[in-house]
């Protein structure tokens, strides 16, 4: 049953491409369980993206960005995916896109984090260039959240300390821990 689904979900994706898409990968990917910054160099904007391991990488713990997205997978914060995906190639891609779409084929696994497990997001970067990119947003009622993005952002008792940092201007990082539904808890500022 499930090498009938696998063939089906392939062959829908083959009849979806256009006639020059060539699908020239099938390969095995893992997805961290969070997301990331970046200043959208590939896709127009301040934002965020996933950090994927791919074939004989996974395991090495050296994730890389992935600007693509994966067609037909919904991510959610806080677990570790390990998907199968086919590559296209795209005759004609979108305009400041790539030229290699990403489909899900299916999810090999769903593993959640610990609750305790820390990691690391860009929050303010200084350029070269001197732009100043700040992924922080604060709306009119004092709420936190990475700027284009879902993601709030619980700065617990660092919220006023965040927001000084932000305004000289510090290049940040902080240190998070999973929160309740697309959130992150704030536990450490680090100043770079």
């Amino acid at each position: 049953m499930k090498k009938i689904l696998f063939l089906l979900v392939v062959s829908l994706i083959l009849s979806s491409c256009s006639d020059d898409d060539e699908v020239f990968e099938i390969t095995t990917i893992r997805v961290n369980h969070y997301k990331t910054t970046t200043n959208g160099f590939f896709f127009g904007g301040l934002g965020t993206v996933l950090l994927i391991e791919e074939g004989n990488q996974i395991g090495q713990d050296n994730f890389t960005h992935t600007f693509n997205g994966i067609n037909g997978f919904d991510y959610e914060l806080g677990f570790i995916y390990d998907l199968k995906v086919s590559k296209t190639k795209l005759a004609n891609p979108p305009e400041d896109s790539s030229n290699i779409r990403i489909d899900l084929l299916e999810i090999i696994s769903k593993m959640p984090v610990s609750s305790d497990t820390e990691f690391n997001v860009r929050l303010t970067l200084n350029q070269t260039d001197g732009i100043f990119n700040n992924w922080v947003f604060v709306d009119q009622d004092n709420n936190y959240s990475i700027l284009n993005s879902s993601i709030r952002i619980d700065c617990e008792n660092l919220c006023n300390e965040l927001s000084a940092k932000i305004s000289n201007q510090e290049q940040l990082t902080g240190v998070f821990t999973h929160g309740e539904d697309n959130e992150y808890i704030l536990k450490e500022i680090l100043n770079e």
